[in-house]
């Protein structure tokens, strides 16, 4: 029997997305962009899981929780929030809301945020599928391996995850991953981003004797200081404000399988003595219980930061570094592998031409010439998004050009963020629907007004170009 959702928001834009994916993702949705008419419809119907933002005209977020916690205790809320309300998002959890979704977000995070509730509610298989082709809030470059704060991965992924190379450094690497794999001992894996680091962890876990248990990716960099232990843990009933259920954690998620814990040096110190507990003892306590839980589950974490200064400056646990270290892995920088750039140049191009079912496509000599003398601040991360960019520009051609790589759509934005040595706190800042604008604009003025043509440059429907020209008319 399908699961059923209601989803509140006066955004009609974003209310039409989220029913869309959560649809096409085998829920029952109905949706309101009005609270009050929402509510209504809770005193007629039965619903498994509310989805409500938190800024609305006629009531907030906060009104619905608590309405739906008084009168439905039985039902969900995961609340949608804007970046700066997390410590608002947390308090909402602490009254009774199962989580919270900060904008922007992806398609996929929000199915597995919803999936989240229902694996936690018995429902589902921890593992339940995320749908792989799901669309992005915006149309500009995908980010290859953004984690969610628990994600288990789609099996159906893995073939896309590999790790090659023929650098030296890289056929070290690759002949050790077997070692590496076929055993349970902990492992840490270093690296700029976008090096690999977390490619390199999934082929640990499917090499393993543990690849046909649970992968489960913690973005350790995301987690709000206040919700990391029970994040990782879990908690009991009771154990704080608006913990009205025990709640299982990702090492129970994990269990018999890998838990990888991306960006590790970024969790709070206090917490770092409890996962250290975790390795030593293979143990765990919930929060608010004092009944130690076993953990047959093995930890790969990641690190983009000089780990002896974190040390150093008190910020990570020397002894849970040592703990970790038994497998370093060092993972090199696109520049300092330039040998590999033309593998890893035809592999994407393979793969998102299968993606789109396109025909195979020539690199031009011209191109790979320019793609060798990059410096690739953002390593193969930002290759990946080049070629899959080159793929969609170039679809009734035979051959990638340097030109549908430095797109005069997207020039600018390249230019800028090259300039600044690729550090986002130095890009500018603008809302993402600022952003849609944008790009939708420059595709049209690109494509004479066709609309069509305009939805298949950015990669989006049809439907959303209409719909954001409407919202563009209206606010004009």
């Amino acid at each position: 029997m399908k699961k059923s959702i209601l989803v509140i928001d006066d955004d009609e834009l974003l209310l039409s997305f989220i029913q869309e994916i959560l649809i096409k993702d085998g829920f029952e949705v109905t949706a309101f962009e009005s609270p009050v008419k929402a509510l209504d419809h809770l005193k007629k119907h039965t619903v498994d899981l509310v989805v409500t933002d938190v800024k609305m005209n006629e009531l907030t977020g906060d009104d619905v929780l608590t309405e739906v916690k008084a009168k439905y205790p039985e039902t969900g809320v995961i609340m949608i929030t804007g970046f700066g309300n997390i410590n608002h998002a947390v308090r909402a959890l602490h009254k009774g809301a199962f989580d919270y979704i900060t904008k922007p977000f992806k398609a996929k995070e929000i199915l597995f945020r919803v999936n989240r509730y229902f694996v936690s509610d018995g429902e589902l298989e921890a593992t339940k599928r995320i749908t792989a082709t799901a669309s992005e809030t915006t149309p500009v470059e995908e980010k290859s391996s953004g984690s969610d704060e628990i994600s288990p991965v789609n099996a159906s992924e893995k073939g896309e995850n590999n790790f090659i190379g023929n650098d030296p450094q890289i056929k070290k690497l690759l002949r050790i991953l077997p070692q590496i794999a076929k055993n349970v001992a902990p492992v840490l894996i270093q690296g700029e981003s976008g090096t690999g680091k977390e490619v390199f962890a999934q082929q640990i876990h499917n090499q393993s004797n543990r690849s046909g248990g649970p992968y489960i990716k913690i973005n350790c960099a995301n987690l709000p200081s206040e919700l990391v232990e029970s994040t990782l843990f879990g908690h009991m009933k009771g154990a704080f404000t608006g913990a009205i259920s025990d709640q299982k954690g990702a090492f129970d998620a994990a269990e018999g399988g890998t838990l990888l814990l991306d960006e590790i040096t970024e969790i709070d110190i206090n917490v770092q003595a409890k996962l250290l507990r975790v390795l030593q003892e293979n143990e765990f306590y919930r929060v608010g219980s004092q009944k130690p839980i076993k953990a047959n589950v093995r930890i790969v974490a990641t690190s983009n930061r000089n780990i002896a200064k974190a040390i150093e400056e008190k910020l990570f646990r020397e002894d849970l570094y040592y703990r970790l270290n038994v497998f370093p892995i060092e993972i090199p920088p696109l520049r300092h592998r330039k040998s590999d750039i033309p593998i890893l140049v035809n592999y994407f191009a393979e793969m998102y031409t299968k993606r789109y079912g396109l025909t195979h496509k020539q690199i031009s000599e011209e191109l790979m010439e320019y793609l060798i003398a990059q410096e690739w601040r953002g390593n193969v991360r930002e290759l990946n998004n080049k070629i899959h960019r080159g793929i969609i520009l170039a679809q009734d051609s035979e051959e990638i050009a340097v030109e549908h790589i430095n797109h005069e759509l997207f020039s600018n934005v390249d230019e800028n963020l090259s300039s600044s040595g690729a550090n986002n706190s130095e890009v500018p800042l603008m809302s993402i629907e600022e952003m849609e604008i944008i790009l939708i604009r420059k595709a049209l003025e690109h494509t004479q007004g066709n609309q069509k043509k305009a939805a298949q440059l950015l990669g989006i429907s049809d439907r959303t170009i209409r719909n954001k020209l409407k919202l563009i008319d209206g606010e004009e």
